[in-house]
């Protein structure tokens, strides 16, 4: 299992992300929403289904240390074919053509400043590397492969339009609707969901969370607690 107090809290059928749906994460600086991407991560594995992970903020070994203290080995779980991981910003900056078929996609030394083709094309390239893989290890019809962008808001900073990713966003659910899947994506909303003060909010950020939250089935949101931090507890989770 994951976190059980957060099964408790969603109430998703056997603790499973709900099938051709949205799940939005928005979380603060202060209060960093990650803990929920391996929550679905893990109970997904645990329930011999499948998952695509598109890492844009951490690599690899990451995810599989987290991963192993909540009971699950993710290089296992490759090697038995539920589990793709994708290094999102090495995508950005290889062609689509050149992807071989493994479930482990390699990672660079690439941060977002280092991606300089921030077109339309370059997320086209992105999305079919990603339609690739899914294609290729996660199609059958019991998979219900779960995609998870983490975080979205990567693009954002790296200097492609905000057009172009909700259209890159789009296309992805799709996709994975196709395969009677789920999306879930994590994105920072400091601007829009943790400050009362309009003066520092960027128009274009504001679109694009606002455009997510809108096209989401749900919305967990962390942010921390109106109190401050506690000994325990340095924030909370909302459902919308």
């Amino acid at each position: 299992m994951g976190y059980q107090t957060l099964e408790q809290a969603l109430s998703f059928k056997n603790n499973l992300a709900p099938l051709k749906r949205s799940i939005l994460i928005t979380d603060t600086l202060l209060a960093q929403g990650n803990f929920l991407v391996h929550h679905f991560i893990v109970n997904q594995i645990k329930a011999d289904k499948h998952v695509v992970l598109v890492g844009l903020s951490q690599n690899f070994n990451h995810y599989l240390n987290i991963g192993r203290k909540l009971g699950v080995n993710l290089t296992v779980s490759s090697q038995k074919g539920y589990f793709s991981f994708i290094d999102g910003l090495t995508s950005l900056t290889i062609n689509s053509s050149t992807i071989a078929s493994t479930s482990l996609l390699p990672t660079a030394m690439i941060t977002p400043l280092s991606i300089t083709n921030c077109t339309k094309e370059t997320l086209l390239n992105f999305y079919n590397i990603i339609k690739k893989i899914i294609t290729t290890h996660h199609a059958s019809a019991n998979s219900n492969v779960l995609l998870i962008f983490d975080d979205l808001s990567v693009l954002i900073y790296s200097g492609f339009k905000v057009c172009d990713v909700l259209e890159f966003w789009g296309a992805c659910r799709v996709l994975i609707e196709k395969y009677e899947g789920t999306l879930i994506s994590l994105i920072h909303a400091d601007e829009v969901t943790g400050s009362s003060s309009t003066d520092n909010i960027d128009f274009d950020d504001e679109i694009f969370i606002k455009s997510l939250i809108y096209k989401s089935e749900y919305l967990l949101s962390v942010r921390g607690l109106k109190s401050g931090f506690s000994r325990d507890v340095s924030g909370e989770v909302s459902c919308g």
